[in-house]
């Protein structure tokens, strides 16, 4: 009776047994964890992108300021000079300002002309704004056009007839160029006029191209 109980495993050996057990098992989850992860494939939502090629999706966006002004060029919407007589006084440019006897940025271009000369839309528009007694631009009328462009006509004699919302054509008579006044009287009889983009200033020559051809 002694001698069988002698053979039978003891308590602490089968105890250690399972323990031995237990390690092996971790063991082998580690390591078939471990080639798991080895072997995954790469997640489709993050796509490496080639250095050699561009991402056409999201193009990068540019400031509308940094961009020259585009004109339509087609014969409906082309400018025209807003007299028949064209000579340029003066251009879009830093100048001296003889009547004030200062220096700034000439925001138009000067059609030096007699009083009493025709003034022409220069393309198909919206009359927006006339002005009769302006104290430093005299008469002024303002015509809206497509695309966000602007023309404005300075030291004029607007027709009695040209009220806002009145539709005009390329080459309508708008009135008629009235004598040197306002803060360009010291250049004589002339008509101001003036090209504005999306409410900002351009350089009528863009447009007319009579300067720069």
């Amino acid at each position: 009776m002694k001698n069988k109980q002698k053979t039978q495993p003891t308590k602490k050996r089968i105890f250690t047994y399972y323990l031995i057990l237990a390690a092996c098992l971790l063991v082998i989850a580690a390591i078939t964890v471990g080639v798991v992860f080895a072997v995954k494939p790469v997640n489709s939502d993050n796509p490496t992108i080639d250095s050699g090629t561009t991402d056409d999706t999201n193009p990068p966006v540019k400031d509308p300021d940094d961009e020259e002004p585009t004109v339509d060029t087609s014969s409906k919407y082309e400018l025209i000079a807003p007299v028949k007589s064209v000579v340029v006084s003066q251009a879009h440019v830093f100048w001296h300002n003889q009547t004030l006897d200062i220096y700034h940025l000439h925001e138009g271009m000067d059609f030096k002309c007699a009083a009493g000369t025709d003034v022409l839309a220069a393309v198909d528009g919206t009359v927006t704004r006339v002005y009769t007694d302006h104290r430093l631009y005299g008469a002024t009328v303002e015509i809206e056009h497509a695309d966000g462009v602007k023309t404005v006509y300075k030291f004029i004699e607007p027709n009695e007839s040209l009220k806002a919302g009145a539709t005009v054509n390329r080459g309508d008579v708008i009135g008629k160029v009235a004598a040197a006044t306002g803060v360009e009287n010291a250049d004589g009889d002339h008509l101001h006029f003036e090209v504005y983009k999306n409410s900002k200033p351009q350089d009528p020559d863009v447009y007319l191209k009579l300067l720069s051809k």
